[in-house]
């Protein structure tokens, strides 16, 4: 795998080949997603759930973002984003963690991490995407003008709001949707 745009650029680094736990997204998708989003990444604090191969993350960092972190819970696909982090030499700045995306939510939320962009890409067939989402929508890590952005089945519809959540945009790429979500301001959600 190779990172395609910013200060790692071309950049090769590896995934779990013939497994069938992480889905890497297209660099069509990638590119399009980091379109949408670059208003935001430069200096973003930025959460990747369900890393998977960690190409989203590796994607943010090198277009300008200032910290990642991500979370998985497979065993080897850890073991990999690790060795990604340290080839990458990016160690400073990127972390990766070993647990069930919902639980590191809590966990995030207990320890006070505040992100800009929080991503997240559940393997398809759980269809957990709208549990994530409220599961976010419950805590206090996406900062005040942070954004949302869910990859997931075409076939997983997601709420137009949910809390204080809103979609502002939703595109279709294949067998695929990205969802994109802002926060209402706290005003707006008090009175309704």
């Amino acid at each position: 795998m190779r990172i395609l745009q910013g200060r790692l650029k071309n950049k090769e680094y590896g995934s779990k080949k013939g497994i069938e736990t992480t889905r890497p997204t297209t660099s069509l998708v990638k590119e399009a997603i980091f379109n949408k989003m670059a208003d935001h990444i430069h200096g973003a604090e930025f959460l990747d759930l369900y890393s998977g191969t960690g190409a989203i993350a590796f994607e943010a960092i090198s277009r300008g973002a200032e910290r990642a972190v991500m979370i998985e819970k497979d065993a080897l696909a850890l073991r990999i984003l690790i060795e990604n982090i340290i080839k990458l030499e990016i160690s400073d700045i990127c972390r990766a963690y070993k647990n069930e995306s919902i639980k590191a939510i809590r966990v995030l939320d207990r320890k006070g991490a505040k992100f800009d962009i929080i991503f997240m890409d559940p393997p398809y067939e759980a269809k957990v995407s709208i549990e994530t989402l409220q599961a976010l929508e419950k805590s206090d890590i996406l900062k005040p003008t942070g954004i949302v952005v869910c990859e997931h089945h075409k076939f997983e519809d997601m709420p137009e709001e949910l809390g204080r959540f809103i979609q502002y945009d939703e595109k279709e790429y294949g067998n695929k949707r990205v969802t994109y979500y802002y926060q209402k301001e706290v005003s707006e959600v008090e009175n309704g």
